[in-house]
C-alpha cells in the first residue's frame, strides 16, 4: 500500500518550476550554513541582518546561472552526467561572479567583506554536492520503488566489460521500463578476469562462457565493443545462438542520440554480423577526386544498388547528379532523402534510344555508373525479351551514348551470375560486359581520349530488393514457414553500402577494359543463414518455424563463382579488388550479332532470343529450364561433325 502510494507520486514528472524553487532553497541554506559554520569557527559573531545582502546577491547569481545552463530542466528521476555538469558549470559561473562583484563595490558596501573567501568556497562546494546529490538521491529512490514490483527480471550477460559495457549496464538499470537485470560480464582482456565493475563479476569469455550460461540462465546476451573484429563477433553470435540467446548489439558511439546512450539504442544484431568478416573500408581520396565537379548520371537510381550510389555519390560534391529511372515513387523518395538542389531526376527506359539520346544531350554526364538492369532470375528465364533489351540492347545505347557525348568514364555494374552463366539474366548480363569491353577495346586503337569503360562483378548484397534477406525476414514475421530452394546452395554476399563504395573506387581506379571483381569472402550456405535468422529473432527452428526446401529455380545455380576456368585475376592498390584476365573480343562480330538480334527483337521467339545469346556465349549451359533443350542439341550437332 505505502509502495504504490509513493511509486504515484514519484511516477509524476515534477513541475520545473518545483525544481527551480527547490534549487533556490538549496543554497540558500547553503550559503546560511556556510557563512554560520565558518564565523562561528572564528568565534565571530554576527546578525542576521549582516546576511541578507550577501545572501540575497549569492541566491540572486545562482538563480541567473541556474537558469543559463537550465539545470532545473532535467526530469530528475532520469538524471544524467549531463545534468550534473550543468549544476556544476552553474554554480561555478555563480561563485566566480560574486567574487568579482564583491571585489568592485565592497569599498562602498562593506557589508559584503563578511562574506569572506572561506565562506564562498566552502558554500561552492556543499551547493554542488547538495544539488546533485537530492537529484541522484531521487533517482534512487525512484528506481528503488519501481524495482520493487519487478522482481521477476529476467537475466542478461554482457560482452565487453570496458566503457561502453558500462553504459550499456547503467542504461538498463535506468530504464524503469525493461524486465532486464545485468548479472555478468564476459571479457577477452585476461587482467579483468575474475575481478567485478559496478559489483558485477567480470569473467573470460573463452574459459568461462559456457560456466556463465548454466550458473546465471540469461535470456539475452549483449555485444557491447563497438569495433569488435568481424570473425570474433560471428564467433560470439555463434555460441550464443548455440544455447537459444537473444543477441543484441550496441552501437558505434557516433550513433548515439546527441552523444548519450540508452537502453533502446541496444538492438538485434545485423545479419551482416553473420557473414564474419571486417567490413571494407576504402580511402575516399581517390573517389574524391573522380567525381568532385563532375556531372555524375546513375542509371537504376531507384534501385538497391543505384540509390545507394546516388547517396554515396552526392557525398563527393558532384556538380550534377543526375538520376535516372523508370520507377516513379521510388525515385521520389530518394530524391526527396537527398534533399540537395544539384540532383536532376529523370523517368526514362535505358531501352529508349531516343529518350536517352536527350538526356545525354542536356546533362553531358562526364561519368556514368549503369545499375540498370533487370535481376531477378526466375523472372527472366520466362522473360528473355525483357532481359536482352534491358541488360544487353539499353546498355548497348548507354555506351555509344557515352561515346557521342565525350563522358569520361562508363562504369558498368554486373554480376557474379555472369560467370559461366546457367540463366537467362546472367548471360545477359555477360553479353553486356562483352560488349562494353570489346568496345574499350576498339576506342584503345584510336588517337583520341575516349570513354574509359569499366565493368565491376559481385555477388549478392546483403537486403537488396528480392534478396534472400528480406523474404526470410517477412516468412519469420508471418510465423513460417521459411522456403530454402536446395540445402546445399551457397551464396557470396556483401552489404550494399560496400558494394557501392567499391564500384565507386574501381571507378575512380580504372583505365579502361578492366573487369574488377571484389573479395567476397567465403560463401555462405543459405540454409545455415536461415537458421541464424530464425534463433536471431527469437524462435527455435523446427519448433516455431520449418524450413521447407522447394527445389532449385529454373537457371538457379548450386553455388556462384566470381571467375571462370580461362580466368585469373591481377592485384590492384586496394587487397580486396582484383582485375579479371578475361577473353578478349572481336566488337565488329558482336556488334553485328547484337544489331541483328535488334532488329528483329520484335519478331523473334523466345527460343531464337535464347540460341542468339548462347551463340554470343558458347559457355551459356542453361540449367533446369525449358532452354536445356537448346544444348543438347547443340552438343549432339558437334558430336556427329
Amino acid at each position: 500500500m505505502i509502495f504504490d502510494y509513493l511509486r504515484k507520486i514519484f511516477s509524476r514528472h515534477t513541475p520545473r518550476w518545483i525544481v527551480f524553487i527547490i534549487d533556490l532553497l538549496v543554497v540558500a541554506a547553503s550559503f546560511f550554513f556556510s557563512y554560520s559554520i565558518i564565523r562561528n569557527l572564528q568565534f565571530e559573531t554576527f546578525t542576521i541582518k549582516d546576511l541578507v545582502l550577501p545572501l540575497m546577491l549569492m541566491v540572486c547569481f545562482k538563480a541567473i546561472f541556474i537558469v543559463f545552463t537550465k539545470s532545473y530542466k532535467g526530469i530528475v528521476k532520469y538524471t544524467s552526467v549531463q545534468d550534473a555538469s550543468r549544476i556544476f558549470i552553474a554554480m561555478t559561473m555563480s561563485m566566480f561572479a560574486f567574487v568579482v562583484v564583491r571585489r568592485v563595490i565592497q569599498a562602498e558596501y562593506d557589508i559584503l567583506i563578511v562574506a569572506r573567501r572561506s565562506i564562498i568556497i566552502m558554500d561552492y562546494l556543499i551547493s554542488v554536492f547538495a544539488l546533485t546529490s537530492l537529484r541522484i538521491a531521487y533517482k534512487m529512490i525512484y528506481r528503488r520503488i519501481n524495482r520493487v514490483q519487478n522482481s521477476n527480471l529476467q537475466s542478461i550477460i554482457i560482452y565487453g566489460a570496458g566503457h561502453t559495457g558500462m553504459m550499456a549496464k547503467r542504461s538498463i538499470e535506468a530504464d524503469m521500463t525493461s524486465q532486464f537485470k545485468v548479472v555478468a560480464f564476459l571479457d577477452d582482456n585476461r587482467q579483468l578476469s575474475g575481478k567485478s565493475a559496478e559489483g558485477i563479476s567480470i569473467y573470460n569469455f573463452n574459459k568461462k562462457f559456457e560456466h556463465v550460461v548454466e550458473k546465471y540462465q540469461p535470456k539475452e546476451l549483449i555485444i557491447a565493443i563497438p569495433e569488435l573484429a568481424g570473425y570474433k563477433k560471428k564467433k560470439v553470435i555463434e555460441m550464443g545462438l548455440q544455447h537459444n540467446l537473444v543477441i543484441k548489439n550496441v552501437p558505434p558511439i557516433d550513433k548515439w542520440i546527441n552523444g548519450e546512450f540508452t537502453f533502446n539504442q541496444i538492438k538485434n544484431v545485423n545479419v551482416s554480423d553473420l557473414l564474419g568478416r571486417d567490413p571494407i573500408s576504402l580511402e575516399n581520396v581517390n573517389i574524391r577526386n573522380a567525381i568532385k565537379g563532375k556531372v555524375i548520371l546513375v542509371t537504376g537510381a531507384a534501385g538497391s544498388i543505384g540509390s545507394e550510389i546516388s547517396k554515396q555519390c552526392a557525398q563527393y560534391e558532384p556538380k550534377y547528379l543526375v538520376l535516372l529511372d523508370q520507377a516513379e515513387t521510388p525515385l521520389y523518395e530518394l530524391e526527396y532523402s537527398l534533399n540537395r538542389k544539384n540532383i536532376e531526376v529523370v523517368i526514362g527506359d535505358v531501352a529508349n534510344e531516343g529518350r536517352m539520346d536527350h538526356v545525354f544531350r542536356a546533362f553531358k554526364p562526364d561519368i556514368v555508373f549503369h545499375a540498370a538492369a533487370y535481376k531477378h532470375v526466375p523472372l527472366m528465364e520466362d522473360n528473355p525479351y525483357e532481359a536482352v533489351n534491358t541488360n544487353i540492347f539499353g546498355t548497348r545505347i548507354l555506351a555509344n551514348m557515352a561515346v557521342k557525348y565525350h563522358a569520361e568514364k562508363f562504369v558498368f555494374v554486373s554480376t557474379d551470375k555472369a560467370v559461366n552463366p546457367t540463366n537467362i539474366m546472367g548471360a545477359s548480363k555477360r553479353i553486356a560486359e562483352i560488349y562494353v569491353q570489346s568496345y574499350n577495346n576498339v576506342l584503345d586503337l584510336q588517337e583520341d581520349n575516349h570513354t574509359k569503360f569499366i565493368t565491376t562483378r559481385f555477388g549478392n548484397v546483403l537486403g537488396s530488393n528480392g534478396s534472400v534477406i528480406p523474404r526470410f525476414k517477412k516468412q519469420i514475421e508471418e510465423g513460417g514457414p521459411i522456403t530454402v530452394t536446395h540445402p546445399d546452395i551457397t551464396r557470396y554476399f556483401m552489404t550494399i553500402p560496400e558494394a557501392c563504395q567499391l564500384v565507386l573506387e574501381a571507378g575512380a581506379m580504372g583505365n579502361g577494359g578492366e573487369i574488377f571483381i571484389f573479395d567476397m569472402g567465403e560463401s555462405v550456405r543459405i540454409v545455415d543463414l536461415a537458421k541464424k535468422m530464425i534463433k536471431l529473432s527469437g524462435f527455435q527452428e523446427g519448433k516455431d518455424i520449418e524450413i521447407v526446401y522447394t527445389g532449385l529455380r529454373p537457371g538457379e545455380k548450386l553455388t556462384e563463382e566470381l571467375l571462370n576456368q580461362k580466368e585469373q585475376t591481377i592485384g590492384t592498390h586496394h587487397p580486396k579488388i582484383m582485375v579479371a584476365k578475361v577473353r578478349k573480343f572481336d566488337y565488329t562480330e558482336i556488334n553485328e550479332i547484337i544489331i541483328g538480334m535488334l532488329k528483329n527483337k520484335d519478331n523473334l521467339t523466345n527460343r531464337l532470343i535464347v540460341a542468339s545469346m548462347k551463340q554470343l556465349v558458347p559457355e551459356f549451359i542453361s540449367n533446369n529450364s525449358i532452354y536445356e533443350e537448346l544444348d543438347v542439341k547443340a552438343k549432339k550437332s558437334i558430336e556427329i561433325s
